[in-house]
């Protein structure tokens, strides 16, 4: 073979190679160069993934959950943000947007095609000067490099609040508030001191709670958790049970609650040994372990609803209980080793025209010496007979619905009740059970 023409082979390869790699070199900077080019069509536009960004109420001076969107380009170019800012700038609301805090405003944020950015959005709302609820909010303006201007709103509401720590009540104290009170840390009731709330709301933070060692009056009150937000979009934290520690009477001490809503507690009520509580048209719902606990205490219930509860909706061993009216329903829904709705060891018990049912065959029990039942509708797989039971009507178990029809509403998908009983429910023709006129929920 020519040593010439065998020469050119190398060379040939060569050539070819370096002839690839322009062409590839050229293909990258043209890449490039597209994804450099920003859209100055001013109907290619960002797409959000919110029309609003609609937040919970928030406590005045107490930091929000964080919220967040996206912001999508699904043009064909690229897109330059000139600008992102608040509209008003409205003192409280804090904005990530990609990674980079808003400060005052951002400049020249890239959104290349088919790419996105997610925004994240907090508030901390100032005191508004107001007793209720205020709305507040702001827009979030995006302005686009062709001059295109687009906008999120933010909306939210803000709720002035008296922000307690530790409160602790060692005198006669009275107090009428439209405020509603922040416990972060506890309240706590010496001996010989009474506290009296008339038309208060009391939200504990998580682990806070009250102990009473003299004397507890509330009328028209409300006691929960103090989270305002949601844990999904449709289940509320005040959904949720044990969102505070509750309340807890000491030996001797005494509470009486009148038209009260205790919910959402982990033991939503504790009675010391020889402790008195008087509870009239009060609902005690959805508390993690017990509702009601009693050890030795002295109980009187009227016109009350006691719903929900990972122990007994009412437990009481020792002491005396005193019911008339009332409804005990046990549909707690975490757990299907749920205590009872009605449970005495050992009490003195006098109870009258009052309903037990919920989910399972047998949600009553009652053992000891001193046991007067009389017109009441119990759920029982195993009726019982007695002096001790006078006019008993025992709702059958094999009804598959557990007791739900006699409710207005018993939604255990998104935790969401209201006991009221139902003109069409057996109890409610035979006067049995809370049934006041008035619908309450146990509900925000």
């Amino acid at each position: 073979m020519d040593d010439n023409k065998h020469n050119e082979y190398p060379f040939c390869l060569m050539m070819k190679r370096i002839f690839i790699f322009c062409i590839t070199l050229a293909m990258m900077v043209a890449a490039c160069s597209d994804e450099e080019k920003y859209s100055a069509t001013n109907t290619d536009v960002l797409t959000f993934s919110v029309d609003t960004l609609k937040m919970d109420t928030v406590f005045s001076t107490i930091p929000s959950s964080t919220y967040s969107f996206w912001v999508y380009n699904r043009c064909d170019a690229s897109l330059l943000i000139d600008r992102v800012a608040l509209e008003k700038g409205t003192q409280g609301f804090r904005v990530n947007v990609d990674g980079e805090y808003l400060d005052g405003e951002l400049n020249g944020v890239e959104v290349r095609k088919g790419d996105s950015l997610c925004v994240f959005v907090e508030l901390t709302a100032p005191k508004c000067g107001q007793t209720d609820v205020q709305p507040i909010g702001d827009c979030l303006v995006f302005n686009l490099s062709h001059e295109k201007q687009q906008k999120v709103p933010l909306r939210a509401h803000q709720w002035d609040a008296d922000i307690r720590d530790q409160w602790d009540v060692n005198g006669n104290v009275t107090l009428d508030s439209p405020c509603p009170i922040i416990i972060r840390k506890g309240l706590h009731i010496a001996t010989g001191a009474k506290l009296t709330l008339r038309s208060a709301q009391l939200f504990f933070h998580d682990g806070a709670g009250i102990d009473v060692e003299g004397s507890l009056q509330a009328s028209e009150c409300l006691f929960r958790g103090d989270r305002l937000d949601a844990m999904f979009d449709d289940l509320p934290y005040d959904r949720v049970s044990g969102q505070w520690k509750g309340i807890v009477l000491a030996p001797n001490a005494k509470g009486e609650w009148t038209d009260c809503v205790i919910r959402n507690a982990t033991d939503a009520l504790q009675l010391g040994s020889d402790a008195e509580a008087t509870l009239l048209r009060t609902s005690v719902h959805n508390s993690s372990a017990s509702g009601i606990f009693s050890k030795g205490a002295h109980l009187a219930l009227t016109h009350c609803r006691l719903t929900n509860a990972g122990g007994c909706c009412l437990e009481a061993k020792g002491g005396s209980v005193t019911v008339d009216h009332c409804t005990f329903a046990q549909f707690y829904p975490f757990s299907a080793d749920r205590g009872e709705a009605f449970r005495t060891i050992k009490a003195s018990v006098a109870c009258t025209h009052s309903l037990m049912t919920g989910y399972d065959d047998l949600v009553f029990s009652a053992e000891g010496s001193d046991l007067h039942f009389s017109h009441c509708m119990i759920r029982s797989d195993q009726p019982l007979i007695g002096d001790a039971f006078t006019d008993i009507v025992w709702e059958a178990t094999d009804d598959e619905k557990g007791g739900k029809s006699h409710f207005r509403l018993v939604d255990e998908t998104i935790q969401s009740y209201d006991f009221s009983l139902l003109p069409t429910s057996p109890a409610y023709q035979l006067g049995i059970g809370d049934i006041r006129d008035e619908t309450t929920t146990a509900d925000p």
